[in-house]
C-alpha cells in the first residue's frame, strides 16, 4: 500500500501516521493535521474460542450450545 494515495477523511490532508493496529489487526492511521484516527479496511476476524469445548462423558461428543 503506497502511504502518499491515502488521504484523511475528515481534513483531505496527505500528512498520516501509521497509530497501530486495532483488535482483528487492521491497520489503523492518525492525521498530522487534524488528528482525526481512521482505518481502511472494515473487515472482522473470527477470533477462535480459546479452548476445546468439554466433550460429554456419556457419548464423547463435544457439547455446542447453539
Amino acid at each position: 500500500m503506497n502511504n502518499s494515495t491515502l488521504s484523511c477523511a475528515k481534513c483531505g490532508s496527505t500528512s498520516l501516521y501509521k497509530n497501530g493496529h486495532d483488535k482483528y489487526g487492521n491497520q489503523q492511521f492518525l492525521c498530522k493535521l487534524c488528528h482525526h484516527s481512521f482505518k481502511l479496511s472494515h473487515s472482522h476476524k473470527r477470533k477462535n474460542f480459546p479452548f476445546p469445548y468439554p466433550k460429554c462423558t456419556s457419548c464423547d461428543r463435544s457439547k455446542v450450545f447453539v
